[in-house]
């Protein structure tokens, strides 16, 4: 189990608070013994208490913790006959680690989009193991040969099964309501909608719509009646997107070929765009093709849509769409790097951390107790070498995020390497 929680003051950072582009030259910032945010100011006009532990993060920038709002815990890339060795054991294991490695490099709070059971989120919050603060979607919801299949041309369907998460696939209204009543039972805080098709699916194409209209209303109906998050949706094609939106979708993820129409339903209905830059790096990456873990037909589609994702993303910033971070991160990658590929994408760097941070937040419920360094918030924090707003590449290195607290509890200090 965890340490108790113990009070600290941080001192001689400088300090990003989510909200505003300037920062506090010479900040201090104050927790308590609840893991809140007690006090956070200029060294000069903030009152830190003398009888507690002082951490000195002199040449560092605090940020609040980082918010990945599109993971996959279990998920790894492998060739096949990996695939077929892994049993639910060690899905759940590979969830458990990744969510350390993804909590040791400053992501403090996480939406999992798919294939992680609601027992991993219960183990991070109860302190047995150390992960991010975590909402999942269980299994996402397919049609018949959509993205969320994992049929093959040969008949063999590659997918560990577990039994607490139940089957995704389902056609026609009534069908999906029962698959998504199936993944709230199992514990989903969110469902997750395949609403076109993907790269790394065998039987379609991302252009493809995949659900109607009818069929994605009824899920968000289901969502809606149960009180739990939302509904997000894998929405890559253009018509697929706008299908999403106009059935009140609540986040659009990817989101690669979006045109001015679905912009404006963005717009209209306040929903966030989740663009998850890298994950394409990832899947275009020659030694992973090479290794048998990105087949070659995967990496044309994901070309294909990133040479349009730039310019989309690009123009749905300068319209006012909402951006929040998501990396479609998996075992053996690196979220912070999001940041860098966002600023650089056209959000520039300021916005790139309030995806991160309080916009993240504000998609998961959470704004209230995470996302910014306010009083009364959750003391989850990150220190980074360097200044984030005029060095955004910095996101890159993972050595440049030193210092790491989640709920006023230190869980990565590496000052001294």
């Amino acid at each position: 189990m965890p340490a108790p929680v113990r009070p600290g003051v941080f001192v001689g950072a400088r300090l990003l608070d989510g909200l505003s582009p300037d920062a506090i030259a010479d900040g201090i910032l104050v927790t308590d013994d609840q893991g809140r945010i007690a006090a956070a100011g200029p060294a000069a006009r903030t009152a830190a208490p003398g009888d507690v532990d002082r951490i000195d993060l002199t040449g560092l920038t605090v940020l609040p913790g980082i918010v990945d709002c599109h993971v996959h815990l279990a998920m790894r890339l492998e060739p096949v006959h990996d695939q077929a060795q892994r049993s639910a054991t060690d899905l759940v294991v590979r969830a458990l680690q990744t969510g350390r490695e993804f909590l040791e490099a400053g992501v403090t709070t996480v939406r999992d989009a798919g294939y992680t059971p609601a027992g991993i989120k219960r183990a991070f919050a109860s302190g047995a193991f150390p992960g991010p603060r975590t909402q999942v979607s269980c299994q996402p919801l397919s049609q018949t040969g959509g993205h969320g299949d994992d049929w093959t041309p040969s008949g063999m369907v590659v997918m560990t099964e577990m039994s607490d998460l139940p089957s995704g696939i389902a056609d026609g209204v009534d069908a999906v309501r029962r698959a998504a009543r199936l993944q709230i039972r199992a514990g989903a805080d969110w469902i997750k909608v395949m609403a076109t098709g993907g790269v790394l699916s065998a039987a379609d194409t991302p252009d493809a719509s995949q659900f109607t209209i009818d069929e994605i209303r009824a899920i968000v109906e289901e969502a809606r009646a149960a009180g739990i998050k939302g509904t997000l949706a894998h929405a890559e094609g253009t018509a697929g997107i706008k299908n999403a939106l106009r059935a009140g979708i609540s986040s659009i993820e990817h989101g690669d070929l979006i045109d001015d129409e679905g912009i404006d339903l963005m717009l209209e209905r306040d929903v966030p765009l989740v663009p998850t830059f890298s994950i394409n790096f990832t899947l275009m990456d020659a030694g992973r093709v090479a290794r048998g873990e990105v087949p070659p037909w995967a990496v044309e589609k994901m070309k294909y849509l990133f040479e349009h994702q730039q310019g989309s993303f690009r123009h749905a910033v300068e319209r006012g769409v909402r951006v929040v971070m998501g990396t479609d991160s998996f075992n053996g990658m690196y979220p912070p790097a999001e940041l860098a590929y966002m600023a650089e994408f056209g959000l520039g760097p300021h916005r790139a951390i309030q995806a991160a941070t309080i916009e993240g937040a504000r998609l998961l419920g959470l704004a209230d107790q995470i996302g910014s360094l306010e009083v009364g918030k959750q003391a989850d924090l990150i220190a980074v070498s360097g200044d984030p707003l005029a060095e955004p590449e910095l996101w890159r290195d993972p050595a440049r995020i030193v210092f790491v607290v989640q709920g006023g509890r230190v869980v990565a200090d590496r000052r001294g390497a």
